[in-house]
């Protein structure tokens, strides 16, 4: 690792301390640093001394999982965009542009309703895996004829299917209003919603992240070659198919454990890998951990936002959203004149 490199990672695992501490400490009941830290050492056996339970029940059961929660979410939209736009070799490719958010928020939706999610804490993170993997599916079937694959079409063909995707769930919202409760659960988990999480939450994405990041890292290297196009990987020993298909898999169940807990938070895994990409370069087994920690950065402070700065009921998914559709249009304008093929 390079001495800029040891910095700009330095600067992020500082914004997420700062982040964190300052979640932890602020809200409508106030608690210092210090008794934070002392909370957090006595839950994790460090410490013996006198502590406030009150104080301890609001700092780890309440506040912790949530920062928990707004961490690894954004760590793996960061990774999910950074494999994205490596096998792509295009910087507009993500999850949410090419129909992946849509497809696992329509699998987690139908989970809410049909409550599925009410009987099993494992059946939203699956239904938004598996209806994030049948969108990619989907969206590859479109876009490839004779076995090339137009990164136009593809592009074309996931916002397409964001569309359609989009008006299913929005016919089950239709449905979901003759139960009021279920249909507030939907809408607030459509908007990007933080409220509210617990350890549960933390158990649903912290496996997700942890396997897909491992998987992700294993192949960084493939990507690398792949990135150099398809024919020289080829000649330099990479199982292309393979190497993709599990590239792929990995972005989508990252994506659709993410959106599980969270709901659609858009944007971040297009804005966070094309920034870092530029400040540490192309090779993705740096990249993806940096787009990671950059994307959880811009999540723990939206939520941070969201919490402590507006008053009425923001959900982080429509500040990312505010910030990341203009960066979309700037992009689409910048490499409007490329066209590519995989």
């Amino acid at each position: 690792m390079s001495k800029k490199e040891f910095y700009y990672l330095s600067a992020l695992l500082a914004l997420i301390a700062a982040g964190g501490f300052l979640s932890l400490s602020s809200g409508s009941w106030p608690i210092s640093v210090s008794r934070v830290f002392l909370i957090l050492m006595s839950k994790l056996g460090l410490y013996a001394g006198a502590i406030n339970e009150v104080e301890a029940t609001i700092v780890w059961d309440g506040r912790l999982p949530r920062f928990l929660v707004a961490l690894l979410v954004g760590f793996s939209l960061g990774g999910a965009g950074t494999i994205m736009q490596g096998i792509f070799k295009n910087p507009m490719a993500s999850p949410g542009v090419m129909g992946i958010d849509s497809g696992a928020a329509l699998g987690a939706v139908l989970a809410i309703y049909l409550g599925l999610a009410a009987d099993s804490l494992v059946a939203l993170p699956f239904a938004a895996i598996i209806f994030s993997l049948l969108t990619l599916a989907a969206v590859f079937a479109i876009a490839t004829s004779r076995g090339r694959t137009s990164i136009a079409t593809l592009l074309l063909a996931g916002i397409a299917l964001n569309l359609v995707l989009g008006a299913l769930t929005s016919f089950i919202i239709t449905l979901s209003t003759r139960e009021f409760d279920v249909g507030r659960v939907i809408v607030n988990w459509l908007m990007g919603d933080l409220n509210n999480r617990s350890w549960e939450h933390v158990s649903i994405v912290f496996p997700t992240t942890g396997f897909a990041l491992l998987g992700a890292l294993f192949f960084a290297k493939d990507l690398n070659l792949l990135m150099l196009g398809e024919e020289t990987a080829a000649n330099l020993g990479v199982n292309i198919k393979r190497a993709r298909n599990w590239l792929l898999l990995f972005s989508s169940i990252e994506t659709g454990g993410a959106i599980a807990v969270s709901g659609v938070i858009g944007f971040v895994g297009l804005v966070a890998p094309h920034i870092m990409r530029s400040l540490v370069g192309p090779d993705n087994r740096k990249l993806i951990v940096f787009s990671g920690l950059l994307a959880a950065v811009f999540i723990i402070y939206a939520d941070l936002f969201v919490r402590l700065v507006v008053t009425v009921d923001l959900k982080v998914g429509i500040i990312t959203s505010m910030l990341g559709g203009p960066f979309f249009l700037y992009l689409i304008v910048k490499h409007r004149k490329q066209f590519e093929y995989m």
